[in-house]
């Protein structure tokens, strides 16, 4: 069971160590000047947020990403992870994590909810998506080797060459024979239970599998896009029948909000673990996250989803999990559209 925390007390001291004017991070007390009144004195609660304005999202794309580390916390970047997001919408975005930061975002999360779940242990993983600057494939092997499995085997794959490929092109189907064929190799050698893929690879791998490959996968983990529960009820029900199925739901920049389970064809809920990654939704049904980290802020960053916001369980809030959102879905504009892929 997680220790109860102050949230607005951790709001208050995050706040504190990026708007300091000694030590705090350029970005930051560039906005503070811009706003012309000091944060440390008006935002004493996750309510007073708001009050700091939407994050500049270009920030993140143009600017170097020390500039949104407080000085005093630099000293503390040995051995920090960088990653960047998947341009799905755009140029891709920079963040960084320490170490401790990125083990609270992406895996203890997963672990919490896998054992709350009782995701197998000590199993054979495929990781099945993209490694490189993407923090998901890091996340894939500390995950795995936190529930007792060696790192994952793994397939690499590019999303952001993927996007350029016209749908439904010859070309697109290739790069995705390839991956498929990858990973079939490993399936027909080694003794994999359980998978970690996105949802569109998910179905892919299940239609090339033999029933006997498909009945000693124990473990099946989603990631890196929205899985619709149309799909997971197939999952769960034809394809991996003997698996317990977990879905996740974040990026790069926070860390994953986690699916709690639940019977399949209903409305997915993502939950984050808290109190450093907050997810709310406004009145618009529009996604909005923010990060709050010693190493990073991030307040207020508009996500491309809409969703409709969720209270945990008592029993979910007792594992550490803050309200979160229900069935996200992407917003439909020209971005969106003009940027189908695997991941």
């Amino acid at each position: 069971m997680a220790a109860p925390v102050d949230l607005d007390a951790h709001v208050r001291r995050i706040v504190a160590i990026h708007f300091d004017p000694d030590g705090g991070a350029p970005y930051w007390l560039e906005r503070a000047e811009a706003l012309g009144w000091d944060p440390r004195e008006r935002v004493r609660s996750l309510a007073d947020l708001s009050r700091l304005g939407p994050m500049d999202e270009n920030a993140l794309r143009e600017r170097p990403v020390h500039h949104l580390v407080p000085l005093s916390r630099r000293a503390n970047l040995v051995g920090a992870i960088t990653a960047e997001t998947g341009g799905a919408t755009g140029k891709p975005k920079r963040t960084i994590f320490s170490r401790d930061e990125f083990h609270t975002g992406f895996v203890e999360p997963f672990v919490r909810a896998a054992k709350h779940a009782g995701f197998p242990k000590g199993a054979t993983w495929l990781w099945v998506g993209p490694g490189g600057p993407h923090i998901i494939g890091q996340a894939a092997a500390a995950c795995a080797t936190a529930l007792g499995s060696p790192q994952p085997f793994a397939i690499d794959f590019d999303p952001r060459w993927f996007r350029k490929l016209p749908a439904d092109s010859t070309g697109s189907e290739r790069y995705l024979k390839h991956l498929i064929n990858q990973a079939m190799d490993v399936i027909a050698t080694e003794p994999i239970e359980v998978i970690f893929t996105t949802p569109v690879m998910l179905q892919r791998l299940a239609e090339a599998m033999t029933p006997s490959q498909r009945v000693r996968i124990r473990g099946v983990h989603y990631g890196g896009m929205r899985v619709e529960s149309r799909l997971l009820a197939s999952a769960q029900s034809d394809w991996f029948p003997n698996a317990v199925h977990l879905a996740g739901y974040g990026n790069s920049l926070f860390g994953v909000c986690m699916e709690l389970g639940g019977p399949a064809n209903r409305e997915l809920r993502y939950y984050p673990y808290g109190p450093r990654h907050q997810v709310q939704v406004d009145n618009a049904g529009r996604v909005w996250m923010s990060r709050l980290d010693e190493t990073l802020l991030i307040a207020n960053l508009p996500e491309r989803d809409t969703a409709t916001a969720c209270a945990p369980h008592e029993t979910h809030s007792a594992l550490g999990f803050c309200s979160g959102v229900s069935d996200p879905r992407p917003i439909h504009d020209a971005r969106s559209a003009a940027a189908p892929g695997i991941y």
